[in-house]
Parts: structure tokens; sequence; C-alpha cells
């Protein structure tokens, strides 16, 4: 198993693990706002950033087969 095997699997299952990550992101990040601990909280609205970017980049390329074929596509 290599490294692009790796990549693969995390790419194409992007939903499964960006989704949950996502919304506990959303609620410690509320959670630090309301506490005052601004630094942290732009650190937990990041996260939040990036996991939406991913699942917006999944459904624009097109599903786990698609963004599969397009991420070999672009290595190789």
């Amino acid at each position: 198993m290599n490294i692009l095997d790796v990549v693969l699997f995390i790419v194409k299952y992007i939903p499964f693990w960006a989704v949950p990550i996502g919304l506990m992101s959303i609620h410690f990040a509320y959670l630090y706002w309301l506490k005052g601990y601004r630094e942290v909280s732009y650190i937990w609205g990041g996260i939040v950033l990036f996991c939406l970017t991913s699942v917006v980049f999944y459904l624009i390329l097109g599903g786990p087969d698609q963004i599969t074929s397009t991420i070999t596509h672009i290595i190789n």
C-alpha cells in the first residue's frame, strides 16, 4: 500500500469524515466564541471552512469515482 492509495481513499470518502468533523467544529467554535477565546474559535472556524471546502470540491467534481480519477490524472 503506497501513499497514493491512502490519499485516494481519504479523498473518495470526503463526506464521511468532513461532515461530522465540520459539525463538531461548528459547535466548538461557537462554544469558544461565547467564552471569549476568540483565537481558539478562529482555529475551529478554519477547520469548518476546510471541511466545507472539501465537500464542495467533492460535489463539483462529481462524487467518489470522478474525484479519484481526477486526482489520479493530475498526479500522473
